[in-house]
């Protein structure tokens, strides 16, 4: 079809048949995108060029079989780990973060997964909650981030954001979650060339996002547009025992700067 160059698709590319048994990209395949898609299958996680580790006391960020990274809290109460990635994300191109993980204690951690503007924090993690309402702590500055802290009377998975230390609204899943079960969490940072919105995605299976049923809300001006973001995943013990959390993958991706 002369004069056309672009396939326009607005569902998935599937690969049927012989197509997903051979090579089946002819030509060069080149995506207008910064594309990370981590799996964790090296023999050690790579904290010195791909990772930020850090945190109190012996905790730890490590790869365990199969091809995961379980992050483990010291065993004393508020000890906490964070895993993160380097300061490469930005809500002027449109980041968008994909993790999926489990809590294998869920009455006794709180947990953050999203966007953060600093790799680590000071004896806590970005985000923190406590009472019924529930009531927001956060030591980011800048970052969007899925919230789980049982210090809150519900504890519920919270969509929660703040930008230039001005926190935005509380978005309430209404998912509580289960011990080892797996959930699917996605951040996508949408800029419309002033503010940067952030809408929560939330897949409580564990599957893959469907972005019509799996939003459960939006920030407006969620984040600085300019101000550079990482990975931030961590974890905090709400009680004196260790705790661990367990990362299948993370996906990234953003606009060609």
């Amino acid at each position: 079809m002369a004069g056309f160059q672009q396939l326009r698709l607005s569902r998935d590319l599937e690969l049927v048949d012989n197509a997903s048994h051979t090579a089946n990209v002819i030509g060069n395949f080149n995506p207008e995108k910064v594309i990370l898609v981590e799996h964790f299958q090296g023999v050690a996680l790579d904290t010195t060029n791909d990772w930020n580790s850090a945190g109190q006391a012996s905790g730890a960020a490590a790869i365990a079989a199969p091809h995961m990274v379980t992050i483990t809290t010291e065993a004393n109460d508020n000890d906490e780990w964070a895993l993160a990635s380097p300061l490469n994300y930005y809500g002027q191109y449109n980041a968008v973060v994909e993790v999926r993980m489990r809590n294998d204690d869920v009455d006794g951690i709180a947990h953050n997964v999203g966007f953060s503007d600093a790799t680590s924090e000071s004896g806590t993690i970005a985000f923190t909650a406590t009472g019924a309402t529930p009531t927001l702590t956060s030591t980011a500055s800048d970052g969007a981030l899925f919230l789980l802290d049982t210090d809150c009377t519900t504890k519920n998975i919270y969509g929660v954001s703040t930008k230039a230390n001005a926190d935005g609204s509380i978005i309430n899943s209404a998912h509580t979650e289960a011990d080892a079960s797996w959930a699917t969490y996605r951040i996508e940072l949408r800029d419309n060339g002033t503010t940067t919105d952030a809408l929560f995605y939330l897949n409580t299976s564990g599957k893959e996002i469907d972005p019509v049923t799996d939003l459960i809300g939006m920030e407006a001006d969620a984040v600085t547009r300019t101000t550079a973001l990482c990975v931030y995943i961590a974890g905090m013990n709400r009680e004196t025992a260790a705790n661990t959390l367990d990362i299948d993958y993370v996906k990234t991706w953003q606009d060609v700067q």
